[in-house]
């Protein structure tokens, strides 16, 4: 049988096990899971739409009779990594977003086990209308992203379980061969204590369908981290870029010293903050094709940012909280200006406040506390679309008021590269140096991010962006991409997950590690039905 007849009968054969209502042929899945931020081109041949792990396991079984790949996805609104599309050519979208049942919510432990479809806006309500005393695990990526489909990633946010995989409690996942793969303590019947403790007993096997393609999570059980009395952000500023090293020391020094209280601390340079304030000054670039120095400052003195911006937050009973302010003010102390630390309701009454300033300082301090305040609902574990506007900075149209961000749709080009970095003040300059080197030279604008992971590693997040609509600035993108993946590994800073265009960067033939992982994947998945080429070797050929 040819390869099309195979997509044929496979996707007629699945009409009976999800119905023919959520079974789409080529042209449909190409247009509705194909268009993406990177600007890359997939053959999709269809996609099916599950809404049981019944039905992910009868689906598995007619992908192996017709050796057919699948591709899972949760909601597909992986913004600049590819969105919904696959790895490779020819695999069939296994759309997971109908599986959106929170299945358990344990009060009293603080503990939910839900589905892949769940996002973050759905739980946020899920917990608000039962009055339930827990933050949601909020990530930039906005409201209507899954949250297995983050954690699944190894994502993060700057609430108190800043690490999303470290919440993850149990997972269930289907096998390419329909076996049903739970935690060993839940198969042992002790289902309640196999959700309160992380590690179970025997190899630790939960983290293998993380950033692999072992097998289709189908459930997860996520640690809640209860909503404090108190959540407290502080946000300052480093006048001077030459204080960066200091910054960084003096950043690791409080982390080491309030582990615990806060989520994380962000640094950010003052072309990434700006990005968050104003419009892109398109009839100012200069000739090099990004924004002129003379003119980033005149932004920068307009929006009271400076050279570098922190941002972090603090939880915890209001004894805690005093404490551990006092201590980020002494680490602070010399090297922050301005730091200054905000309630939720305080920033929300200054904003309101602002507005009735007139002229063009009172539009300058709304637009500050304004940005504060959208800030400060994320840190209190509120999803958030404040991250969002950052894709439509170059590219895409901004929906109308009311109407939900929605980058892919909108025409914006966005590609992530998000390397960790330690959290050594000389290596962080030199990451720095780096980045800003390449991306001028791609004529691309270096926006950096620097966020805490723990008092030792940063993760950097440095938005691409791009024209999707023009092919050159396309080509552009990627080949910067590829020479920061080069020039980082050579200096030791490599992302903690990439797009599905560059998969293939990761896997030199010298590393040992992916051939660990091949072995394990021809034994879980001999025909290689689940999601090839993901984290993993590529097949030498598509079906």
């Amino acid at each position: 049988m040819n390869r099309d007849a195979r997509y044929a009968d496979f996707l007629h054969r699945s009409a009976a096990i999800v119905g023919a209502e959520r079974v789409i042929g080529q042209a449909d899945a190409e247009r509705v899971y194909g268009v993406n931020e990177i600007g890359i081109e997939r053959f999709i041949p269809g996609a099916v739409r599950p809404q049981t792990g019944d039905q992910v396991i009868g689906l598995l079984a007619l992908a192996r009779e017709f050796d057919v790949p699948l591709y899972p996805i949760s909601t597909g609104n992986n913004w600049g990594y590819g969105g919904a599309n696959p790895v490779t050519d020819g695999c069939v979208i296994a759309d997971l977003s109908g599986m959106n049942r929170i299945v358990e919510m344990d009060a009293e432990m603080g503990l939910v086990t839900l589905e892949p479809g769940v996002t973050q806006r759905q739980l946020r309500e899920y917990l608000d209308a039962r009055g339930l005393p827990f933050l949601c695990p909020v990530s930039g990526a906005g409201p209507d992203c899954s949250l297995i489909g983050n954690a699944l990633e190894r994502g993060y946010g700057i609430t108190p379980y800043a690490d999303h995989f470290s919440a993850v409690m149990a997972i269930e996942a289907v096998l390419s061969d329909g076996t049903v793969y739970r935690t060993p303590l839940t198969e042992l019947g002790a289902a309640a204590v196999d959700r309160a403790f992380k590690w179970g007993v025997g190899p630790y096997l939960d983290g293998i369908f993380t950033q692999g393609n072992f097998g289709i999570v189908t459930q997860m059980t996520l640690a809640l981290a209860a909503t404090p009395e108190r959540v407290e952000a502080f946000f300052f500023g480093i006048p001077d870029d030459q204080d960066l090293e200091r910054a960084v020391a003096a950043v690791r020094s409080a982390l080491r010293e309030v582990t615990g209280v806060v989520g994380s601390i962000n640094l950010m340079n003052m072309r990434r903050v700006l990005s968050m304030m104003e419009p892109y000054p398109r009839d100012r670039i200069g000739p090099e094709g990004i924004i002129p120095a003379a003119h980033l400052e005149t932004m920068a003195k307009r929006n009271q940012v400076m050279p570098w911006m922190g941002a972090g937050a603090l939880y915890g009973n209001a004894k805690v909280v005093k404490a551990a302010r006092s201590v980020v003010r002494a680490k602070l102390r010399g090297v922050a200006k301005r730091l200054m630390f905000f309630t939720p309701s305080s920033v929300r009454t200054f904003a309101n406040a602002s507005r009735i300033v007139p002229g063009p300082i009172g539009k300058s301090v709304h637009n500050i506390f304004s940005t504060l305040d959208r800030t400060l609902q994320l840190l209190a574990g509120a999803p958030s679309e404040i991250a969002l506007p950052l894709s439509y900075w170059i590219s895409g149209t901004m929906p109308p008021p009311g109407q939900r961000m929605h980058p892919v749709r909108d025409g914006c080009g966005l590609l992530w590269y998000s390397p960790l970095v330690p959290m050594q003040p000389a290596r962080v300059r030199a990451y720095v140096q780096m980045v800003e080197a390449i991306c001028l030279r791609h004529r691309i604008e270096p926006l950096i991010t620097l966020t805490s992971l723990s008092d030792r590693c940063f993760d950097s997040t440095v938005p691409l962006l791009f024209d999707r609509q023009d092919s050159a600035a396309i080509e552009r993108v990627h080949r910067c991409h590829e020479e920061l993946f080069a020039a980082g590994r050579a200096q030791g800073f490599v992302p903690y997950r990439t797009s599905v265009a560059s998969m293939r960067l990761f896997m030199p033939d010298e590393v040992a590690f992916w051939s660990v992982v091949k072995q394990i994947k021809d034994v879980l998945d001999p025909q290689g039905i689940i999601a090839p080429g993901r984290y993993s070797r590529y097949p030498s050929d598509v079906p």
